[in-house]
């Protein structure tokens, strides 16, 4: 108990900290890989500053074309020099953040509605955002190929993930109805963080 008589909570992990005060961090700046307008996958960084000057961060792997957030992490309480080094790592420029929103959560529900859900820390790391209701502006972000759901495999895509993706493609869009490119080289693949 402090000295005023109020109890003060400490979190012990910050698994405790995100769900219950991160929204309440003033919302600081976000950043997504310079060729995500020409390419179909980008990382995004959304950052929160502490009162200490420090920041925690969401950081999103995020899939334009088809599996929408593709990952999803966390990295709490971390220097400013740290999080330079994450805007480097995904060769990041600064974007405002109703943008960032609506490619996050836009990515989310088209992903939905091809079949697929958020990696499972998108349940923690979405705290890193604002809720999403009609207080963020809504941005024209395309998803899929002229809205057309368009699955790109990559080189960590093993044999039974691509069977499982078109096995979902096929039951929630239906065969021939998607776009599928075993072969394409993605451009600019990012670095996964």
């Amino acid at each position: 108990m402090a000295e005023s008589g109020k109890v003060v909570q400490l979190f012990q992990k910050p698994e405790d900290f995100i769900p219950s005060r991160a929204r309440q961090l003033k919302l600081g700046k976000c950043y997504i890989s310079n060729y995500w307008e020409d390419g179909n996958i980008a990382n995004v960084i959304v950052s929160r500053c502490h009162i200490n000057g420090n920041f925690t961060i969401g950081i999103y792997l995020i899939d334009f074309t088809c599996l929408g957030i593709k990952d999803a992490s966390l990295r709490f309480n971390i220097s400013s020099e740290e999080l330079e080094s994450f805007i480097v790592l995904i060769e990041g420029k600064e974007i405002e953040y109703s943008k960032v929103h609506n490619i996050i959560y836009g990515a989310k529900y088209f992903a939905e509605r091809c079949g697929f859900k958020p990696y499972h820390q998108w349940e923690i790391a979405k705290f890193i955002l604002e809720e999403d209701d009609d207080r963020i502006p809504l941005t024209g972000i395309d998803f899929g190929e002229n809205g057309v759901p368009a699955y790109y495999v990559t080189p960590d895509d093993d044999p039974a993930m691509i069977k499982n993706i078109l096995a979902t493609l096929d039951k929630h869009i239906g065969h021939g109805n998607y776009f599928f490119y075993q072969d394409a080289q993605l451009n600019n693949s990012p670095k996964q963080v």
